[in-house]
């Protein structure tokens, strides 16, 4: 019989719990801070009206999806499929003008939910994302992953996956963010037309940005932002690693490449990335109780207090956890609470209460098996 934990009560393993939550975040930064940096040209922080910016997306006029052929079936009947779709976007490479997306389907099984799975800045490989998208199928959904521009099967030749997606260049980041809402825009449209009649998101970090972009600008079903990167103004200005800091004259008060001091520079970064500001649209097409922010509170990436403001300012959902950006991934009990956000239906879905749809491209012709 084992006696009682020494450490049980002294709150030591919370003490340890932050440790090892911060160990992890430091492992991101300094990641993050060994990117190539260029330092931008004046241009390229011109303020951008938000409605304007996304008036001229694709986000309402999504591009054709074509579903590959079957690659394999697994148990239940799900078939595995490769989307493929045109892409536009601020780079000249192949992978930022074609979007690649793996789906698990249940064929004419309308009735279960399909769920988009966006990853991380810098995603080296999809495991996390499969592995949601295999929890997801095994609780009664259908899924996909997506892989953003300049991420995986789209990476740049001779370039680590992610290389270049977050620039100084603010007009840059903005508009390969737009081109990341285009891409899941497109597949979800599809997703409604051809596979079920409810269409969800779940994101993480970078793809956190994404879903809450997405369901400030679209009507979906259920969506889940996990340790969302929803506020780039703020992470910039308050979170960058400090070598990067340094490269951008960001030292002490100083407002670096964007203006005499850290006020000026906060001014200068909110207004060129306004669009991409979650915060900035109230409220979401998406209404706040369909849609569930994960706040890890001890987030060293990108900081937790945007989450909780988004939060706020959309009535949505907010699930703290005392983890950090990484850790939150493995909090006990999570993942069957995203889960179970996605797979059961919200107020006003499908077969409730009524619910608006996706605007859709050409209906799409399914590859042979």
């Amino acid at each position: 019989m084992k006696g009682p934990s020494l450490l049980r009560g002294t709150g030591v393993f919370d003490r340890l719990g932050a440790l090892v939550a911060r160990g992890m975040d430091a492992g991101v930064r300094w990641q993050l801070a060994r990117l190539p940096i260029e330092l931008p040209v004046p241009e390229s922080w011109t303020p951008a009206d938000p409605q304007e910016f996304w008036a001229a997306s694709r986000v309402h006029d999504p591009a054709p999806i074509t579903a590959g052929p079957v690659q394999h079936r697994r148990r239940g009947g799900v078939e595995v499929r490769t989307l493929t779709g045109p892409s536009q976007g601020p780079g000249g490479d192949p992978g930022s003008r074609h979007l690649a997306a793996t789906a698990l389907l249940r064929p004419d099984r309308r009735d279960l939910p399909f769920v988009l799975v966006v990853h991380g800045l810098l995603a080296p490989g999809p495991w996390y994302e499969e592995r949601r998208c295999r929890a997801l199928v095994a609780e009664g959904a259908q899924a996909a992953r997506i892989d953003l521009p300049l991420h995986l099967r789209r990476h740049r030749p001779g370039r680590r996956s992610g290389e270049g997606f977050i620039q100084a260049d603010l007009a840059w980041t903005r508009e390969i963010v737009r081109q990341s809402v285009e891409d899941c825009a497109a597949v979800l449209a599809w997703a409604r037309r051809e596979v079920s009649d409810r269409v969800e998101v779940c994101g993480t970090s970078l793809g956190g940005l994404i879903a809450v972009l997405l369901a400030a600008h679209l009507e979906l079903d259920a969506v889940v932002a996990l340790a969302p990167f929803c506020d780039p103004a703020a992470t910039i200005i308050e979170h960058l690693p400090d070598r990067t800091r340094r490269a951008l004259g960001l030292e002490g008060e100083s407002g670096g490449v964007w203006g005499p001091d850290r006020e000026a520079a906060r001014v200068v970064v909110r207004a060129a990335l306004a669009p991409i500001v979650g915060r900035t649209f109230r409220p979401p097409m998406t209404p706040g109780e369909r849609i569930a922010i994960v706040r890890p509170t001890l987030d060293g990436v990108v900081g937790d207090a945007p989450m909780a403001e988004l939060a706020e300012a959309w009535g949505a959902e907010l699930w703290s956890y005392p983890q950090g950006h990484v850790s939150v991934l493995n909090a006990p009990g999570l993942n069957a609470r995203v889960n179970d956000w996605l797979v059961t239906p919200h107020a006003g879905v499908a077969g409730t209460d009524g619910r608006g749809s996706l605007a859709g491209a050409p209906r799409t012709t399914w590859a042979a098996t």
